[in-house]
């Protein structure tokens, strides 16, 4: 039996070729060059001519790295981080840390004696530390790249580089070259910085001995040195480290190979059940509409006023020039790109707009649309308070009513209680049927995929209530009528939440990777339809009360009470893992996060964490991240 492992990576292809005995029969390195296909067709024919075999005289083929996707004979894809694991603990069976520099990312990975992955951490959409920042410098320094690490050995510690950034540091070398320093001195600069950000990443993984170094810059003995001194430990290194990756692509399809094959899931074939969900249109263009952006807006004020509440998305697009010139730098992409709608006119069919004070982000987006609308719209802010006590729910209170006030004087209506009351009657009817509707999804029915169920709740936040109830309430039945099998081959179960989800592709990216999200807790999705509201003489009070006191997010005050929620929610549900997503600059989940991760660690659920924009162009590091973590749990 022949097995073979091709490694795609943006400066190298490799491939690797073993018998039954895990026996290395052949092994090849080319240049990747412009095209990932043209490399991967390349090099599997200078294996086969090594070798004088045939492509059908190999059992199984898994395919790995950055293109693994363009290798259309592979019979499956891995991520990197699952190989580069497995591919060490081959040659070291007494690896528990492996890190592994490649040419466009770099990888801390913390693994068990079989080569399984525990936990890794992957550098995010920056060349720096990697084999592309090393190609720079050596260019610019007009040395040859396999010189650096020799050279380094000979510098001294009289220079720093203060950048991580490529192109910043570039800038540094420059003016260190025009300052007549050495280049020795200045390559072990670089090297230095490259062993304080890679470090870094291994310490967040949980550093344990033996260290392993893969991938082509474990060649660079400067980078391994300034490795060795700030993790005070010896690092070992196979003899051929940058074909670690396509080694451990061939021994998964050795494994892959002598498995038994597996059933197909039931839930591979639900889909033949029910049709989609996800292309219902569930609008009203005959009411007026009133636009809001944080799930905590008492919609049932702006309903009562006559007025259909919608909350506005941001977009996928990348964000234009109208955001970065009003607000500031380090503000979420999901505000900036309301910004930009906002100057493109995109909103102008609103009716007015209702803020909070989620965010400070969120404050300086009220400030710019001021600006923008000239006091000629209706633009309100909301105070919404980060406590859930009696005073804080009596203070919110007060802001709805204020709220109501100020629709009526602007709007010149008139709000009844009797308006509200059934304002929320008609909300509470929809929160109940999309609970059951919900309940059963967490119960264990696999008609909806985790995406389908997603897309739906996002669609109902603006759908008229009325057709929503409907439509859910129709859709309930149907799971009722049709018998359910539990699923043959089990897909691990994932929980998610953190910032708000605009981007419902992740979802849909991680039950293409193999999993099912189960369950989640965004103010995008469930978190939306959770609790009514107490039907009363003071409307304003149970409006407050519903508000403040259902599933909270990460704005509000107790962290610890959430966490604890979020832990006994996925425990309760046998759920295998969570993922949890943040923005870029969300100042409230990324404060979160290692209390987060604290906890999580305690009672052993394995957590992933994506830190995201709203565009799509960090999509490649994101699902590589996904499959990986996956991987994880199914190994």
């Amino acid at each position: 039996m022949l097995t073979l492992g091709i490694d795609i990576g943006s400066l190298s292809t490799d491939a690797v070729l073993i018998n039954e005995k895990k026996e290395i029969v052949a092994y090849e390195v080319i240049a990747t060059g412009a095209s990932s296909k043209k490399a991967c067709d390349k090099i599997f024919k200078h294996i086969l001519d090594a070798t004088k075999l045939k492509a059908e005289d190999l059992t199984y083929i898994v395919a790995t790295g950055y293109g693994r996707i363009k290798v259309p004979f592979a019979n499956e894809v891995v991520t990197e981080i699952t190989c580069h694991a497995k591919g060490a603990n081959h040659f070291f069976p007494d690896a528990r840390t492996v890190i592994d520099i490649g040419g466009q990312d770099s990888k801390a990975i913390k693994l068990d004696a079989k080569g399984n992955v525990l936990d890794f951490s992957m550098n995010d959409k920056c060349a720096a530390g990697t084999g592309r920042f090393l190609e720079v410098m050596a260019r610019t320094l007009e040395i040859e790249l396999d010189d650096m690490g020799e050279l380094s050995l000979k510098g001294k510690d009289n220079v720093s580089i203060s950048s991580l950034c490529t192109v910043f540091a570039e800038s540094e070398v420059v003016s260190l070259i025009g300052a007549d320093q050495k280049t020795p001195d200045i390559c072990k600069a670089l090297h230095v910085s490259i062993a304080k950000r890679v470090s870094g990443q291994a310490k967040r993984v949980g550093l344990e001995e033996t260290v392993v170094m893969t991938g082509g810059v474990a060649k660079n003995i400067g980078v391994v040195r300034e490795l060795e001194k700030k993790l005070l430990c010896t690092i070992k290194m196979p003899e051929e480290p940058q074909i670690i990756g396509a080694l451990g692509a061939a021994i998964i399809a050795l494994e892959n190979a002598n498995a038994d094959p597996k059933e197909e899931s039931v839930a591979a074939t639900a889909d033949n059940k029910t049709s989609s969900i996800t292309d219902v249109q569930l609008d009203d263009d005959k009411m007026l509409k009133i636009g809001y952006f944080c799930t905590y807006t008492p919609v049932e004020i702006i309903r009562a006023a006559g007025y259909h509440p919608v909350r506005i998305k941001g977009s996928n697009e990348e964000n234009g020039a109208g955001g970065e010139s009003l607000l500031c730098s380090n503000i979420c992409s999901y505000i900036k790109t309301l910004t930009d709608q906002k100057l493109a006119g995109n909103l102008n069919h609103l009716e007015g707009i209702v803020f909070t004070n989620s965010c400070d982000g969120m404050r300086r987006l009220y400030d710019a649309w001021v600006r923008i609308d000239k006091g000629e719209k209706f633009n309100y802010f909301l105070d919404i308070p980060k406590n859930s006590d009696e005073a804080s729910v009596q203070y919110f209170a007060d802001e709805i009513q204020a709220l109501k006030e100020g629709m009526e004087n602007h709007f010149k209506l008139k709000i009844q209680n009797e308006d509200i009351n059934r304002s929320i009657t008609l909300y509470n009817g929809m929160r109940d049927n999309v609970m059951e509707f919900l309940q059963r999804q967490w119960n264990g029915y696999v008609g909806h995929s985790g995406y389908e169920t997603f897309t739906l709740l996002r669609k109902g936040i603006n759908a008229v209530p009325e057709k929503f109830q409907d439509y859910v309430s129709t859709l309930t039945s149907l799971m009722k009528k049709i018998s359910d099998v539990p699923e043959k081959d089990p897909v691990p179960k994932l929980f998610i939440w953190g910032s708000i989800l605009e981007n419902e592709e992740i979802i849909k990216m991680i039950e293409d990777a193999g999993a099912r999200v189960v369950s989640e807790d965004l103010c995008t999705g469930s978190r939306y339809f959770d609790r009514k509201v107490e039907i009363t003489d003071n409307p304003y009070k149970s409006i407050s009360e519903r508000y403040l006191k259902r599933s909270p997010c990460s704005r509000m005050v107790d962290v610890f009470g959430r966490i604890k929620s979020i832990v006994s929610l996925i425990e309760r549900r046998a759920i295998n893992g969570a993922i949890y997503h943040s923005l870029k600059f969300c100042d409230h989940t990324l404060y979160d996060y290692p209390l987060v991760k604290e906890e999580f660690e305690k009672k052993h659920i394995p957590l992933l964490h994506i830190n995201c924009d709203n565009s799509s162009k960090s999509e490649g590091q994101i699902k590589t991240r996904i499959e990986a973590f996956i991987e994880q749990l199914t190994t």
